[in-house]
């Protein structure tokens, strides 16, 4: 089967003009814009606040040979604000920073947050999270490790000087994508990523082991 291609154009901005409206922790824009219609006729003003995060990087640990994935856990402010698991399952991540690459960030990130050494770094689905309110891209990447010993916790890990409080934990590949399927992960990154495994597992698992 041939996969047919969408057709799509870049839309033309005309006018944007960028103003602080917030500035702590994290920062918001308040932009006023004009971009041209599909029709070629220049759009009326329109403003927009936006969320401006920068580019974050995602990883799952993944060890072919024992068919064995990490997630971790910690406490999230916007699930508990949310009315769900305030410590949900989700992959390891962290913001690229100046300089750094996105498989850098994997790296580093995997040591700082589960204890994980990762080698070889397969990129999978980059995506944008909720491209009409913050300017947030994230990558995500299926690395190769060695995840020996029991399934379940492996122990806590983080930074104490950014307050982090992670719990690693150990599944079974095909049980955390059965999870997936089952409604039991939702955190973003975690969806994307497993989604992307769960198609190429069988093909990494031949690959890397």
């Amino acid at each position: 089967m041939t996969r047919s291609k969408t057709s799509y154009s870049n839309t033309p901005v005309l006018r944007m003009d960028r103003e602080d409206a917030y500035k702590g922790f994290f920062k918001i824009g308040r932009y006023t814009g004009v971009v041209e219609k599909f029709d070629g006729t220049p759009s009326e003003p329109f403003m927009r606040e936006v969320f401006e995060r920068g580019t974050a990087a995602a990883v799952l640990p993944f060890d072919a040979k024992r068919n064995r994935v990490l997630l971790i856990r910690q406490f999230l402010i916007g699930a508990h604000l949310a009315g769900v698991d305030n410590r949900p399952l989700q992959v390891i991540a962290g913001m690229i920073e100046p300089g750094e690459t996105g498989m850098d960030v994997a790296r580093r990130e995997a040591a700082e947050e589960a204890g994980c050494e990762i080698d070889w770094v397969r990129p999978a689905q980059a995506f944008l999270p909720s491209p009409g309110g913050t300017s947030e891209r994230i990558q995500t990447f299926v690395a190769r490790a060695d995840l020996p010993g029991d399934l379940g916790i492996t122990g806590t890990f983080g930074l104490d000087e950014e307050q982090e409080d992670i719990q690693a934990q150990i599944f079974d590949a095909d049980d955390a994508i059965a999870m997936l399927d089952a409604g039991e992960i939702e955190a973003g990154p975690a969806v994307v990523v497993l989604s992307w495994f769960a198609r190429h597992h069988a093909a990494l698992r031949k690959e890397w082991s």
